[in-house]
């Protein structure tokens, strides 16, 4: 770690989630000293529980590792760039396939230890209201990574300063269990098309099963939200009773499809299946995958009976909804998720329009590098669509041609390649190839 520097600018970070983590993290590496401010432990949100910085509320995966997804050339991106998320997700990775899973309680204690113990990071645990002051100091510069569940104050002094009525949608989060509370008589473990991959548990149903458990969730009671002004809900994170009632088959070709396992118990492929996901390093907790949910807890209770493998389990951290907020980024931010008309305050994070973990805490790491170079006057950077970091970038600063909405890692939003490549493995593998290219030669160019 660099000395901190006695220059006159002076550092804010405004949250310590994944982004503002990163952010600061990043900062305090260039011998800068930045302060991070950070309510918890005096208030939480309410989907929030740790008193750790960092804390994962929705699922404890980060998604696949594979060169074949976005995502798993995102988290190459990140580690060429010394991320703290992802050298702390290796640290505390637990089975999960080929997908990153981290245990949640050690991922956010290592990253809180991390920052805590940093020199050049100053915490102030504060609850942040209004930006107005951060702004009008020219020799502050301010990264906001206050997270999409910001207090509704926050939420108005932002609306306040980008002129922008904001987007508001819903996340949900899928409830829990006990290992010891599964019936193995009813279940098996088995990734899907490796029976020999135990990483996940499967609790099947048949097709009279299915169509009892579905009839229940299409007419389950949910739980009624209040003052918040529209929702919309994230593909990614849509309630499953929300899919649900899209159509019969909806939930066994999506969190419930039966492909690619074979049920040692009858030999056969089963109608459909639930799959349970490892949540924490014992072993002890599962997660309902795909199981997000806004149903209200005595539903959760009964749909739980509905499955052969869970009928004994009890949840001990119910599926709930909560709030997440997001600019209309093209609107008030450019590519170096800058404000447009303030130039020393900069956003990161999911209130950016990126969705996911990962997206999150890269542009915290984006944010942090412009928002440095704005404060020495240097050129800022951008990582190009030929990068899943620098298409995310990009994706914030560009006009779409209808409602702005947000976007999670995909190759779809990376530029074409120069030739057109039919075998889709060869094709992740060029994309993959020319984005350690360009990160290599930007990394080197500009001394990141």
């Amino acid at each position: 770690m660099k000395k901190i520097r006695t220059d006159s600018i002076k550092f804010n970070v405004i949250g310590a989630g994944l982004a503002g983590c990163e952010a600061a993290a990043y900062i305090a590496k260039k011998g800068f000293s930045v302060t991070l401010y950070e309510m918890k432990p005096a208030e939480y949100t309410c989907a929030h529980k740790s008193e750790y910085f960092s804390e994962l509320i929705c699922s404890n995966s980060l998604k696949s590792k594979s060169l074949n997804s976005a995502s798993g050339l995102l988290k190459q991106e990140m580690s060429m760039l010394d991320s703290l998320v992802m050298s702390t997700a290796y640290r505390n990775e637990i089975p999960a396939g080929t997908a990153l899973a981290v245990d949640r309680e050690g991922f956010a204690k290592d990253i809180t230890e991390y920052i805590c113990n940093n020199a050049n990071i100053n915490i102030i645990n504060k609850k942040i209201n209004d930006i107005g002051g951060f702004i009008e100091n020219t020799n502050d510069f301010t990264i906001i990574a206050s997270g999409p569940l910001m207090t509704d104050e926050l939420a108005l002094s932002i609306k306040d300063v980008v002129s922008d009525d904001g987007l508001f949608f819903y996340d949900a989060i899928a409830p829990t269990i006990l290992y010891e509370d599964i019936d193995f008589s009813n279940a098996y473990k088995a990734s899907r098309y490796n029976i020999n991959d135990e990483s996940y548990i499967n609790c099947p149903l048949t097709k009279d099963e299915y169509n009892i458990f579905y009839d229940f969730i299409v007419n389950a009671k949910t739980v009624q939200m209040k003052n918040f002004e529209e929702q919309k809900v994230f593909e990614g994170c849509m309630p499953f009773e929300v899919l649900a009632k899209r159509g019969y088959d909806s939930l066994r070709y999506g969190p419930m499809k039966p492909v690619g396992l074979t049920n040692p118990h009858t030999k056969t492929k089963d109608y459909a299946v639930i799959q349970l996901r490892q949540d924490n390093a014992a072993a002890s907790i599962y997660n309902l995958v795909g199981f997000q949910t806004n149903l209200t807890f005595g539903m959760q209770d009964e749909l739980l009976k509905l499955i052969p493998a869970l009928r004994k389990c009890r949840i001990i951290r119910y599926g709930v909804m909560h709030r997440n907020t997001y600019l209309n980024a093209p609107a008030v931010l450019n590519k170096y998720y800058q404000m447009q008309n303030y130039k020393n305050l900069f956003f990161a994070g999911q209130i950016t329009g990126v969705e996911g973990y990962l997206p999150s805490a890269s542009s915290g790491i984006v944010a942090a590098i412009n928002c440095v170079r704005e404060a020495e006057k240097l050129q800022k950077i951008d990582f190009t669509a030929n990068t899943v970091i620098g298409a995310l970038q990009n994706h914030i600063a560009t006009i779409p041609t209808k409602s702005y909405l947000p976007m999670t890692a995909n190759y779809g939003i990376l530029s074409a390649l120069e030739k057109h490549i039919k075998n889709k493995s060869e094709k992740y593998n060029e994309y993959a190839k020319r984005s350690f290219q360009t990160m290599t030669q930007i990394i080197s160019l500009y001394g990141i």
